[in-house]
Parts: C-alpha cells; structure tokens; sequence
C-alpha cells in the first residue's frame, strides 16, 4: 500500500500540474483574444450551421470582439465568391450550400457589430444571400413579402420536399417561427430543415423594425396578417398551425396563442421568460451582454414587449398544447421562471423540457433538441 506522505506528494504534485495547464490554457485565450468573446456566441453559432473550427478560428484571428465583426464579413465574402463561382457553372445546389454558409457568417457578423451603417449593410447582403441560397435547396421555399399596416415585412415560406409548389390540396400543418426580438429569420434555417423532415410546412419572418426594434410593433395586427397568408395558401390547412418561438420571441409566440386560441392549436417555447417587469435592471444587463446591443435598447424592448405581450394573467385560460423548454445555465431565464411558466399554464396537454448543461436558447442541446421538438408538434398537429 502507498504510504500516506507519498500519496499526499503525488496529489500536491497532480494539483499543481492541473493549475499549470489552466494558467497556461488561460494565458493562450488571452493572447489569442478568445477570452474575450463569450463562449456562448461560438456555441450558437456552431448549434445554427457554422464549422466550430472555422468560427474559433476567426475569433483567433480577431483577438477580441470589436475587431470579429470585420472577420466574420471576411468569411461571408469569401463564401459569396465561391458561391458565385459555382453558380456561373450552372451546378445551382453546390451554389446553395456556399451561399448558405455566406449568409450565416453574415448573420454573426451583423449581431455583434455596434455599427448601424455596417449592420444596415451586412442584412442586405445575407438576406440576398440567402435568397439566392434557396433557389437551390431540396425543399420548395418561398421568399415573401407580407403586407403589414402600411408596410411589407420579409419572410420565408417553406414547403417539405414531397410537396411541389402550387400543388393543390396537400392540407399541410405549418409551423410559424418568432427568433429573438434582436435576431433574424435566417438563422432559423436549420430548424425549419427539422420541421421539413416531419412534414410540417415553416413560416419564418422579421419583426418590424428589424433587426433594432423596440418591440413597438401591433403584435394582433401582426398574427392576423400572418393567418391571412397562410390562409390563402392551398398547401395549408389552417387548423394546424403551430407557434414556435426562441426566447423573447417565445413570448410573443406565447402572447399570440393566448390572443388568437382558435387560430393556433398548439406553441412551443425556448428559454421564453414568464415576467419581464420583475428585477428590469437585472434582465437588462443580462439581455444586453447576450444579444450584443446596448443597455438602453435591451431596456427598451424590454419593457416595450412587456407591456404589448401580457401572458402572466391569460395563462390560467392558456388551452392549446404548449411545450415548454427551458436550459439549467440559462442567466436571462432561470430554471425557477420556465418551471414556474410551465406550472402557471392550464393546458391539459403541457410537456416541460429541462436541460440542465444548457444556456439562452438551449444551442448546447442542438440539433438533437429540435428533432425531438419537431416530432411533439407533428404529434399534436
């Protein structure tokens, strides 16, 4: 048997080896700039279709964060002119894939940069991207310009590939799509390729005042609009459609459903908060660090939204199916505020989804989480 001194040296000797190595690997982010960039930025943009080693590596190049918005756009560039190299040759799917990947890089780009005029420039270019992008994918998708007040708002609408545009009475459920108020559309796409795989149509769309809104806009005027298209629509059968939302477009998902039970029979909600007047400061500085905007626009849309998309009192009458989802590392929606939404819910047919290694917005448990999302709603729907 080891004599107790020398087990006692081995440990001292493993203890300070292992605060070595932490000094070191410490010492290298720091140097690299990648201490300095929120690890939960290359998670979800990992979670959303990006390549971990390329993203890490553009953040190695960046050394920090204000100098990364300049070295994602490089990245998106770059993609764009393989994308158009392909598309001269006529081999539109290989196009698809490169403009895909351009428009994601754009997309990360456009979140963490400050600068409006750039942020104004990198939306056009990812959502042209984009666009070009799903004139190769394998599933029919649509760009859309839906009528809103007195103005038209982008979306997405997006059809399994078993069905074929304009083809007549396929009765396909649908499921509407609300990424964070501070997010785009776009980001959504592989999501929507789970929701695909299912059957299940998507309709994904900006907010008004996109990407820097205020959270100001008329949320039934907004529903109703969308309800009408899908109404229109002859692939749809508008008695199944559902609401998928991601944090505070969780919320509005949530408000909807509440607002417009007979139109949407069932919702799901990710890292959705329950009460956004309680503790405003605390919400405010947290919201502000995540989604890269400043102190007084988080407040702003914050308190904007609360007071637009009431859901505390309505949830004793809350029917439709509803899935909750909520991550145990979450700091903008604790796991007490998902239990406690999930609890305040009347529905007879509510299922509540912890993931306790999870953040904001559960990327961690991506994309396994969203397949397992999109067979609850074929389930209901």
């Amino acid at each position: 048997m080891e004599p107790p001194k020398e087990r006692l040296s081995r440990n001292r000797r493993s203890s300070l080896s292992h605060l070595g190595r932490r000094f070191i690997n410490k010492t290298y982010k720091a140097l690299t700039g990648q201490a300095l960039v929120p690890k939960f930025l290359t998670v979800r943009a990992v979670a959303n279709g990006l390549k971990k080693e390329q993203f890490s590596g553009a953040i190695r190049l960046a050394r920090g964060l204000n100098r990364l918005p300049d070295y994602l756009q490089a990245v998106c560039d770059k993609q764009w002119e393989k994308a158009q190299y392909w598309d001269d040759l006529g081999l539109k799917a290989k196009a698809a894939d490169y403009y895909l990947d351009s428009a994601l890089w754009g997309v990360y780009a456009d979140l963490i940069t400050a600068d409006e005029e750039k942020a104004h420039f990198l939306r056009e270019q990812y959502r042209e991207s984009y666009f070009r992008a799903a004139q190769g994918f394998r599933t029919p998708t649509e760009r859309v310009e839906l009528t809103y007040l007195a103005s038209t708002l982008q979306a997405y609408f997006r059809l399994p590939a078993l069905t074929k545009p304009g083809q007549q009475n396929w009765n396909l459920p649908c499921v509407i799509l609300f990424n964070d108020l501070f997010s785009s559309k776009e980001e959504l796409h592989y999501v929507e390729n789970s929701l695909l795989a299912q059957g299940l149509a998507t309709f994904s769309i900006d907010y008004p005042g996109h990407q820097r809104p205020y959270a100001s806009f008329d949320v039934k005027e907004l529903g109703n609009a969308i309800y009408l298209f899908l109404y229109s629509r002859t692939e749809i059968d508008s008695s199944r459609l559902c609401l998928y939302g991601i944090s505070l477009g969780g919320r509005f998902a949530l408000h909807l459903n509440l607002l417009m039970p007979e139109k949407f029979k069932s919702v799901v909600c990710l890292s959705t908060p329950y009460d956004l007047h309680h503790d405003l400061e605390q919400l405010t500085k947290a919201v502000s660090a995540q989604f890269f905007v400043s102190p007084m626009t988080a407040r702003t849309a914050l308190h904007e939204l609360a007071e637009r998309t009431p859901i505390e009192d309505a949830l004793s009458q809350q029917k439709s199916s509803i899935l909750i989802a909520g991550g145990g590392k979450d700091n903008i929606v604790l796991p007490e505020e998902t239990q406690h939404l999930f609890n305040q819910s009347a529905s007879k047919d509510k299922q509540l989804v912890l993931c306790p290694g999870a953040g904001h917005g559960l990327y961690e448990m991506m994309p396994s989480l969203r397949y397992e999302i999109a067979q609850w709603i074929t389930q209901r729907i």
